[in-house]
């Protein structure tokens, strides 16, 4: 698979803070704990809320992007600290001490920006991007697209426009295991293929008959082992894989780490009329 920049089927970026900040924003009807990762001991247990849903490719890359300006901020903002460290003169250091509340300021006013755009998110909190929707393209010339779009049976749906480029849209992936199992295996071609390449252009470099045996043997069973993914992949969606292809969430959730106390809270807002009603006596009870 080769992969496209701005096509990518999970956010790779992560920026995370010492401490989780409590949030008043977050919403009373927030889903807790569908992004927690692998089980953690209890001390340990981590708990997230959604806060967003990007419905549509564009929604997720106009994210990305965002998230991607801050990391850029946030970045800067550490070599303007880096350099105040470094200043050697009194006004060296006032002028930079200026920059960096300058900075300081934008970053802020442009984290509580996206806070409001994405029901509360914020730098300050780790986060989980989850797809729950994937679509598989390919790429396609101009050429391509003319022929295509003529076609009788064209379906306008069937092609997605991301930053000026046209994908021919192959296949959707529905439900976050569907979408998970669909990527590992995108993972498994991807690493097999280049394992495969690697030892095809290590094969000339050998020298003793037992190495270049070895290296026969190597790419005999990798070989193999790519035709099986490939036979795989064409099984389960019904055509065989692209030499170029990619893959962009069309639906994600977006969840925010929260702490105990706040999951509490919602938990409690949260509850159905009849736990609400149950925990009332207790609740007078104690105030007794």
């Amino acid at each position: 698979m080769k992969p496209f920049p701005f096509l990518i089927a999970a956010l790779a970026l992560t920026l995370n803070a010492q401490d989780a900040k409590p949030g008043a924003d977050l919403k009373p009807t927030l889903e807790v704990g569908k992004a927690a990762a692998a089980e953690a001991p209890k001390a340990d247990q981590k708990f997230f809320a959604q806060v967003w849903t990007a419905n549509s490719p564009q929604e997720f890359v106009n994210f990305q992007q965002r998230i991607r300006i801050l990391a850029q901020q946030v970045e800067e903002f550490k070599r303007s600290q880096l350099f105040l460290e470094n200043a050697l003169t009194t006004p060296e250091r006032e002028a930079r001490s200026h920059e960096i509340a300058a900075k300081q300021a934008k970053l802020q006013a442009d984290n509580e920006a996206m806070g409001k755009l994405y029901g509360g998110f914020s730098i300050l909190r780790p986060y989980q991007l989850v797809p729950t929707k994937v679509l598989f393209l390919t790429p396609l010339s101009n050429d391509e697209f003319t022929k295509v779009s003529a076609a009788k049976d064209f379906k306008p749906e069937s092609i997605l426009t991301v930053e000026d480029k046209k994908f021919l849209v192959r296949d959707t992936i529905a439900g976050a295991v569907e979408v998970e199992t669909f990527q590992v295996l995108l993972k498994q071609i991807v690493e097999t293929k280049a394992q495969l390449q690697q030892l095809v252009d290590l094969q000339p470099k050998l020298k003793s008959d037992d190495d270049k045996k070895k290296a026969e043997e190597a790419v005999k069973a990798t070989q193999e082992r790519v035709n099986k993914l490939s036979e795989e992949f064409k099984k389960s969606r019904g055509f065989d894989y692209p030499a170029e292809n990619g893959t962009i969430p069309a639906e994600a959730k977006l969840f925010v780490q929260i702490t105990e106390a706040e999951k509490a809270q919602l938990d409690k807002v949260n509850a159905k009329p009849e736990e609400k009603k149950a925990a009332a006596p207790a609740t007078e009870e104690k105030a007794k």
